[in-house]
Parts: structure tokens; C-alpha cells; sequence
């Protein structure tokens, strides 16, 4: 898979970007006829994406999006299931990547009083925050700085991010986000459960799943196994396996569709291993669903 991150922050494709430490501000479009799946792509970070032009259809585990200008969602570092235009011209947005490490020192700087742990607020991966005039006043001052000819220096694009989290703490409508940012701040270091759940779908290597963990491959596997009493490849198969009979029993979408979404590296692989763990292949399921739905009608 390719760490979206690291690709802006390394190519010269990206000219309208700025980067200071570990945050990264970046001007991105998306040309309407290059649709493809997001499980391609993933990225160690999370970031803030301000919607500038286009609509863009957004799914994850836990739902769908639509995303039109003027519109601005936190993604959880992770990948997103897929990504699709709504209509036929291209979409661009301002994408701002920033570490957990990053929104814990704006607490401890500014003295912010964590929020209450609330077991029944767990949010998707993908959070919209709510329209409202100084967001979209913040938004458009980042704007200002790509149409300059000299960059903002690295203080000031410190300040600006600072003011993007002090915003939206001081405002109610944004009480999941703030929620995130309280457990982000109250934890050591991320969830190793909770990253896992929202991102076993997506192809990487332990080595990345280890990184986006924010642990070394050694303590990543050790704790991993501490938790889940078996190794990251054992789970990651069977997670994947269990969520690729789940699509395949729910919805009419193609083998190589569910193979892709499900984490499976290729088709014949995927074939091999669903057979192994349930006695047949899976296209024998797709049909049987078909022909289980035609006596039902």
C-alpha cells in the first residue's frame, strides 16, 4: 500500500504544501476521472480536510459521506475505506496532517481541561465537524498563504494549527471531536484494539500496522499478543476472512470487490484461504445468496 503521507511529503507533485516538524499543510486535487479505491492508500497520521471545490463520497466500517465545498471532517490516521466523486469535476480540498503528539502539547500549552471519558462516545474513523462561519473563516485564511509567493514561516503555521484546535474546543457543536482529542491526550500512546478494528481491512504490512501504532515491530507483536492472545497474522487473516463472508452475504458487489475491501493482496490468495476456512469457494456464496433471494421474491 502507498502511505499517502509519506508520498506528499517526499514528491514534488505536490506543489502547494508546507511543512514544519511533523505537520504537513497541503493543497490536494482529485481529477474526477482518477476514482479508485482508498484501501490503496493510507496514511500514520490524522489530518483536517476543508473541502474547497467538487463533491467527493466517503465510506468507512461505520458509514457513508458526502463531502461538498465548504465542508470539513477529521480523519483518524488510517485509511478510509473508498472515495468516489459525486459529480463530474474534480475535487479539491485543504488537507492538514497533524501527529497525536502535536494536539496533546496544544493542551498541555494552553491548560485545557480534558473532557469526561464517555464509554458511548466512540466515533468512526471519519468525523464531520459542523459547518460554521469560523471554520470557514480559518479555512480560508490557510488558503491566503498557497497564493503567496513566500511561504509563512514555521511559527506562524505552528500559531495556525493551534487556532484550528482552540476553535473548535470552543465550540459545542463539535463535542465527538473534542471527545477524540480528550482520549488522544488521556492515553500513552495510541490503541493498539482500537486501531486494529478500524483498519484490519486495510493491506499493510506489520511494519506499518506497527507505525501507525505508534510502536516499535518488536513491542507492537508483543503487545499485540497480549491482547489478542494470538499473533497480528492469525488475526488480521481471520478478521479479514469474517469481514469478506460478511459483504459477500450482504451486498452484490463483485468477488475482486470484496477481495480488495476485505485486505487480500490478490484474488487467488483470497480464494485459497476463504476455501480453507469454510469449506468452499467464494463465488459458491455469491451464489447461493442469489439463489436464496430468487425464492424469497
Amino acid at each position: 500500500m502507498i502511505n499517502m503521507q509519506d508520498f506528499i511529503w517526499n514528491s514534488d507533485l505536490f506543489k502547494k504544501k508546507f511543512k514544519v516538524d511533523d505537520l504537513l499543510f497541503v493543497e490536494i486535487v482529485c481529477p474526477a476521472d482518477e476514482d479508485a479505491p482508498s484501501s490503496s492508500v493510507w496514511w500514520h497520521n490524522n489530518f483536517f480536510s476543508y473541502a474547497i471545490a467538487g463533491e467527493m463520497i466517503l465510506k468507512t466500517l461505520g458509514g457513508e459521506y458526502v463531502i461538498k465545498a465548504g465542508d470539513c471532517f477529521f480523519a483518524k490516521k488510517g485509511s478510509i475505506i473508498s472515495a468516489y466523486h459525486r459529480t463530474p469535476e474534480d475535487f479539491c480540498e485543504l488537507r492538514v496532517f497533524v501527529p497525536d503528539d502535536f494536539i496533546k502539547s496544544v493542551f498541555q500549552k494552553h491548560r485545557i481541561p480534558l473532557l469526561i471519558s464517555d464509554l458511548n462516545s466512540k466515533t468512526d474513523t471519519l468525523i464531520p465537524l459542523a459547518n460554521d462561519d469560523v471554520l470557514e473563516v480559518y479555512f480560508h485564511s490557510l488558503l491566503t498563504y498557497f497564493r503567496q509567493f513566500t511561504p509563512p514561516s514555521e511559527v506562524l503555521l505552528k500559531l495556525k494549527f493551534e487556532e484550528l484546535v482552540i476553535n473548535i474546543l470552543s465550540n459545542t457543536t463539535h463535542q465527538p471531536l473534542k471527545s477524540f482529542f480528550s482520549e488522544i491526550c488521556r492515553s500513552g500512546r495510541p490503541s493498539i484494539r482500537e486501531i486494529m478494528e478500524a483498519n484490519f481491512f486495510s493491506n499493510l504490512s506489520l511494519d506499518e500496522f506497527a507505525r501507525l501504532c505508534a510502536r516499535s515491530l518488536s513491542a507492537f507483536k508483543e503487545e499485540f499478543k497480549n491482547t489478542y492472545h494470538t499473533t497480528p497474522g492469525k488475526w488480521l487473516l481471520e478478521r479479514r476472512l469474517e469481514y469478506s463472508r460478511y459483504l459477500l452475504e450482504t451486498s452484490d458487489i463483485s468477488i475482486d470487490e470484496v477481495c480488495a475491501l476485505s485486505g487480500f493482496e490478490n484474488r487467488s490468495h483470497f480464494n485459497r484461504v476463504f476455501k480453507n476456512r469454510y469449506g468452499h469457494p467464494p463465488g459458491k456464496l455469491t451464489l447461493l445468496n442469489k439463489m436464496a433471494l430468487g425464492k424469497a421474491v
